[in-house]
């Protein structure tokens, strides 16, 4: 679709006239119409877009107008629920860089676990009955809140098998229910809880992300473990099961997408929850890991060092320039100014690590798709030294020498090695963490903000969809041929800019 294929609907469904969106973005009504008919393209000024997304997503407040959203976007319902959400998605659908990848990526980094609302929190309670039956939507909520209640009343944390593949509509149509889920979970590992969680297969890059986001405040507690089946399941019984061994647990069947007129179950029955722990037990052994957190600098060196050594093409998109193009006098920097003796020997170790990932460079492509900063932004002390995430509370940022020290060193690279592609982007990502993939294997996802944290994931699927994204960003950008000649007197250009 066309901006103003796209502006028309959003319009429409929004019944905003030209003269209402015109005042909106303090511009002559006449700039909408041109929109409109298709005169005019998209805006190069980024802000008008942002505004209208806020906007409309103001007065998307209906049923009938989320799923309107839904449909169009092609997106989940859930992601029309909270205002920042929808927000981001609009602009980027009608910027026309609509991905489920970098909306994931941008949530990710600026996802905070403090200060979290407990006002929707459910009091605790006990079952009163061994078996419990409740039927549709409504039905499914008071029996999931029902569940939470009586896992907040037990007297010591216990671990909580979960596996849902079925649709999620139960959840997403009710917008404060979806909410809760969040804070519930967290809650629950606030108390010591723990969770087992056989992740549903990937339908589609939304649903995957969708599944994700929803799940991501868990898995950064650590107090979350999530496996993946690694073979086609069957496309059309749906299933969900929730259960706490000895206590309780929760379980319904569908089929495909429908969840209409089916009941969900809630036991106590000592010997039905000891026959679902048996199926979920003999599931979870067909299964594989689907991801690991890494927050410590040990593990952090371990991680980094298994990815960047291990053979095959890798493809990653960063905030500022990638650690392994860094020269070791950046490196001798980073460990000079932490003050800490056992990161000053992770450092070290670093280095060794990247003499030998220097000598097999020629081997396999690396595409380092990365912020370049402007001479401005390097002379205010903006841009973080990703050589130096993990090793302080927050990253060393480049001086002018330091920044120009890294880019002579990614020109040398360029200049010996045909293998490696640098890929300039101009817009500044550091509020996006950054993403790194290796072909057939493993994507990181890296949180900059607070504590450094690194997402692995291991999911085939996910991973793949991840290297896709990247390709795309790559691909628009260019980078052979003319335009890796183009990008070397970039980064010349902006040598002698920091040089002056």
């Amino acid at each position: 679709m066309q901006l103003y294929e796209k502006l028309t609907f959003m319009m429409n469904l929004t019944q905003t006239s030209n003269r209402m969106l015109a005042r909106e973005l303090q511009v002559d009504p006449s700039l909408i119409s041109r929109l409109r008919t298709g005169t005019r393209g998209v805006p190069r000024n980024r802000e008008y877009l942002k505004i209208m997304a806020l906007y409309f997503t103001k007065r998307c407040t209906t049923k009938y107008q989320r799923q309107a959203l839904s449909e169009m976007l092609g997106i989940s319902l859930s992601h029309t629920v909270k205002s920042d959400q929808l927000t981001d998605l609009l602009y980027y659908w009608l910027l026309g860089d609509s991905d489920e990848v970098g909306h994931f990526l941008r949530t990710f980094e600026t996802l905070t676990l403090e200060n979290r609302s407990t006002d929707s929190l459910p009091e605790s309670c006990d079952i009163n009955t061994d078996n419990a039956l409740y039927f549709g939507s409504e039905g499914k909520r008071a029996a999931a809140r029902t569940l939470i209640r009586h896992l907040l009343s037990l007297d010591k944390p216990c671990t909580v098998f979960l596996f849902a593949d079925q649709s999620d509509e139960w959840i997403s149509e009710d917008p404060e229910f979806l909410c809760s889920l969040q804070d519930w979970g967290l809650k629950l590992v606030q108390q010591g809880f723990q969770f087992c969680h056989i992740t549903p297969p990937v339908s589609s890059a939304d649903h995957a992300f969708d599944s994700l986001l929803r799940w991501i405040p868990v898995y950064l507690t650590g107090r979350a473990n999530a496996y993946y089946y690694p073979r086609i399941r069957d496309q059309v019984h749906r299933r969900t099961l929730v259960l706490v061994p000895g206590e309780v647990a929760m379980t319904s069947n569908s089929i495909a997408g429908r969840q209409s007129g089916y009941a969900t179950m809630l036991t106590t029955d000592l010997r039905l929850i000891q026959t679902y722990e048996t199926e979920f037990q003999d599931y979870l052994s067909l299964c594989r890991p689907m991801m690991d957190i890494y927050t410590m600098p040990e593990k952090l060196k371990q991680c980094f060092t298994k990815f960047l050594t291990s053979t095959g093409t890798r493809i990653q998109k960063l905030p500022a320039l990638s650690a392994e193009t860094a020269p070791p006098e950046l490196m001798d920097y980073c460990i000079e100014k932490t003050k800490y003796v056992d990161l000053k020997r992770l450092g070290r170790l670093f280095i060794d690590e990247m003499r030998l990932i220097e000598k097999e460079r020629d081997k396999y492509e690396l595409i380092d798709i990365v912020s370049l900063a402007t001479a401005e932004e390097v002379r205010a002390g903006m841009v973080p030294i990703i050589l130096s995430c993990g090793m302080n509370k927050e990253p060393l940022r480049y001086t002018p020498e330091t920044y120009v020290l890294h880019l002579k060193n990614i020109l040398r690279i360029m200049e010996r090695c045909d293998n490696y592609h640098f890929v300039p982007q101009r817009e500044p990502s550091y509020k996006e963490g950054g993403l790194m993939v290796k072909e057939g294997q493993h994507a990181l996802l890296l949180r900059m903000t607070s504590s450094f944290t690194v997402f692995e994931i291991s999911q085939p699927d996910i991973v793949l969809v991840c290297r896709e994204h990247l390709f795309r960003i790559a691909d628009r950008s260019g980078y052979m041929g003319i335009h890796r000649i183009k990008i070397i007197s970039q980064i010349r250009e902006l040598i002698r800019e920091l040089q002056v």
